[in-house]
């Protein structure tokens, strides 16, 4: 049954770019035969041995989220959020399936291997020989079926694992992984996500503090980390992010009616669409300032300031694209403290590994990292592809470190 999981979390991976469905119905064959055959258990009591901590933060944020639905005016969707979150499930099969290491180095390629026929997909649609119905992915926006919106997160934080990976290896084989991110990251420098451009900016920082702190070979340091910010300047500069990014400048610095282009004016028009989004969350808050509106609260809640005239925003909204505001006005200043302990657990974790004695360490840091910056403008812990790669990397992370884990706890 160890294998039978395995090759469907490899097939999973290999699916992920594509399909959410197919991912979908993969996943979930293999979470339940994790479930029938003993493997989730297994996998839950290693989580709470050698993570403890993390699994202690984990479990009361999701117990949280469970109670929550007991005071949502819709009930019925708090139970669809509650949905939404059925992949965090498949921690525990992840964190003992992949103990094996052939087993994890199998998933890794089948994962990299979907990752990187997808950027070949988008560069077809890019030039028009694809065409993707899937919202925020076109032509001049060519993220595949990801969408822009999860796009740079998932690239950027598979990136910079990269990026860390051909640091490690010597000879051509670093090249390749190099070559591999840098397409990677022109891509999502391509792409309309601007919370994209800052996850993959900052996490290719992390990683080159990282590896540049512990690293033994001071030209290949400087070399590399020049190289890195070469790329970035220039994508930045003359690229199709710098028009975006000039659009969302305007219209901070209260210069919105100058934005000229598509582009700008895009990127003034989705701004402030939520910032609006944003203040009517926060007026809904305020009428609930304890304990929130509950888990599945908000579409009501936002229905109903609307209904009262006092909404900023023109449309009713689902979440706020912003992950703080919505565990705020979900549960109050305790849901969001919790949310917050969760991330500085987890990013903790990950980053007090040793990435030089571990492939797979830096896939414990790098996801938390990614959603903290991803939630400020967006649902990170519940978007379908940033959340679901997260939960991938996070158990391959955690299945490959726990017996570092517990000597570094010895030490």
């Amino acid at each position: 049954m160890l294998a039978l999981t395995n090759g469907l979390l490899c097939i999973a991976a290999l699916a992920f770019p594509f399909s959410v469905a197919a991912s979908n119905v993969v996943l979930g064959l293999a979470l339940a035969v994790g479930l029938l055959s003993g493997i989730w258990w297994q996998g839950a009591k290693a989580c709470w041995s050698d993570f403890r901590i993390l699994s202690i933060t984990f479990s009361a944020y999701f117990v949280l989220l469970l109670l929550g639905v007991l005071w949502s005016q819709d009930f019925a969707w708090g139970i669809h959020i509650l949905g939404r979150h059925w992949f965090w499930l498949l921690l525990p099969i992840l964190c003992f399936s992949l103990k094996d290491e052939k087993w994890c180095r199998y998933f890794l390629i089948a994962l990299s291997t979907g990752l990187t026929l997808n950027l070949l997909y988008c560069v077809l649609q890019s030039f028009g020989y694809v065409h993707v119905t899937t919202d925020g992915s076109s032509a001049d926006n060519a993220t595949g079926h990801i969408g822009h919106i999860g796009f740079g997160t998932v690239y950027g934080t598979w990136a910079a694992w990269l990026l860390y990976m051909g640091w490690q290896t010597q000879g051509k084989v670093s090249w390749v992984y190099w070559i591999v991110a840098s397409w990677a990251y022109l891509m999502v420098f391509s792409a309309q996500g601007r919370s994209g451009y800052v996850v993959a900016t900052v996490l290719a920082c992390a990683v080159l503090v990282k590896c540049f702190v512990g690293h033994a070979h001071l030209k290949k340091n400087l070399l590399v980390t020049a190289a890195v910010l070469l790329l970035f300047t220039t994508l930045l500069a003359v690229g199709p992010a710098k028009e975006r990014l000039q659009g969302t400048w305007m219209l901070v610095s209260g210069q919105q009616q100058d934005a000229e282009g598509f582009w700008q004016k895009n990127a003034v028009a989705a701004a402030s669409s939520r910032i609006e989004m944003w203040q009517t969350t926060l007026d809904i808050y305020m009428d609930n300032p304890v304990f929130g509106v509950g888990t599945g609260g908000l579409p009501s809640a936002v229905a109903m300031i609307k209904e009262e005239g006092r909404s900023a925003s023109p449309f009713t909204f689902t979440h706020p694209h912003n992950q703080y505001l919505l565990a705020l006005v979900r549960w109050g200043p305790t849901g969001l403290l919790l949310m917050l302990v969760l991330f500085f657990v987890w990013a903790r974790e990950g980053w007090r590994l040793d990435w030089r004695a571990s492939p797979t360490a830096p896939l414990v840091f790098l996801p938390a990292l990614a959603l903290v910056i991803h939630g400020l403008s967006s649902s990170s812990l519940e978007e379908h592809f940033s959340a679901i790669l997260a939960v991938l990397l996070l158990g391959t992370g955690l299945s490959g470190n726990r017996d570092h884990n517990k000597q570094g706890g010895e030490k």
